[in-house]
């Protein structure tokens, strides 16, 4: 069931990368090679999504790796 969440997790920022690939090639094809804040800003913030995405992805699997790998080194915890 572990691993499970940690695949899911893992998923969740890969699908996430995806549809940030997509705003970002739309906000290329709108906006062609002008400069637009607010395009920027969807990129930003698309980009921000698959960095927080990620960064709890390494959380859930620290959570849920951590304790036993500890126990295997160090055993009198």
């Amino acid at each position: 069931m572990e691993m499970a969440v940690i695949i899911m997790t893992c998923a969740i920022v890969m699908v996430l990368e995806l549809i940030n690939t997509a705003i970002e090639s739309v906000v290329d094809l709108t906006v062609k090679q002008t400069y637009h804040e607010l395009a920027k800003i969807a990129k930003d913030c698309a980009a921000g999504a698959v960095l927080i995405s990620a960064i709890a992805a390494v959380m859930v699997a620290a959570f849920i790796l951590l304790p036993p790998l500890l126990q295997r080194i160090v055993p009198m915890l």
